[in-house]
């Protein structure tokens, strides 16, 4: 819970600061469809946001005492269904840094977004194994859906586009709007929509 709880912590701080990134973006927009892509990031993450501020000092009070040890099965299970959703949080925020990389050409900002999204994708990693110890130690009362919404996507490909002002760039700086929001036909997964309020 400890781990978790610093991981959080730190993925509430890496929000904040790229909310005050994108906010600029947001009010200079020159065209509707910047507008509203980057108001789309802002909003999801200002719901997650929202969810970490409940989340962070729960985790805190359970670190006490070994509290976590006294949940009941219940209790227990929707603060797995949470760590869950927030591991899910974590690719999907490491996903919009890195769209925001297309973005930015000063390298001042880009070495600060880089560095955010490789913090956020070992916490990514770092709470899908502690889901996966969690999980197995309490199989009889929570079953996690574990799906690696990683694969056939590489962090560092990003790194490698040389984004350039021109106009002929324009179609490589607009991808599939949030591939990650959504899961695959008949597979079952954690939305912000299919969020619960503590």
């Amino acid at each position: 819970m400890s781990q978790l709880y610093t991981i959080f912590n730190q993925t509430k701080g890496f929000i904040t600061r790229f909310m005050g990134i994108i906010q600029p973006i947001i009010d200079s927009a020159q065209d509707e469809h910047s507008k509203l892509y980057y108001h789309h990031i802002l909003e999801e993450e200002e719901q997650r946001l929202g969810r970490l501020n409940e989340l962070i000092p729960y985790l805190g009070s359970l670190t006490e005492d070994k509290k976590a040890e006294q949940l009941s099965d219940r209790e227990l299970s929707r603060l797995l269904s949470d760590i869950n959703l927030e591991r899910f949080g974590l690719h999907n925020f490491r996903e919009h840094l890195e769209l925001s990389l297309y973005e930015f050409q000063d390298e001042e900002t880009r070495q600060l977004l880089n560095r955010m999204r490789e913090a956020t994708q070992n916490d990514y990693l770092r709470v899908k194994e502690i889901m996966a110890t969690l999980s197995e130690r309490f199989s009889d009362v929570y079953h996690a859906n574990l799906t690696d919404h990683d694969e056939g996507h590489e962090i560092h490909q990003v790194d490698h586009l040389k984004v350039s002002a021109s106009k002929e760039s324009a179609p490589a700086a607009e991808p599939q709007m949030f591939p990650s929001s959504a899961e695959p036909a008949g597979k079952k997964g954690l939305t912000v929509g299919s969020l619960k309020h503590r």
